[in-house]
């Protein structure tokens, strides 16, 4: 029983180490497109026009 609940914290440890490394490369993304997109266009609401929301 012990090995099995080992097993289990083992495995949502991992799940909750990779949710966290891909939100973490989603907001590194974001954050790299938002500034290509600010020198570029020279729009100064960038985080805007890289999420499609509206200003």
């Amino acid at each position: 029983m012990k090995k099995v609940l080992v097993i289990v914290a083992a495995a949502a440890g991992a799940a909750y180490a990779r949710r966290k490394v891909e939100q973490q490369r989603s907001e590194k993304d974001l954050h790299a497109a938002t500034s290509r997109m600010g020198r570029t266009s020279g729009t100064t609401n960038a985080w805007a026009a890289a999420t499609d929301r509206p200003s």
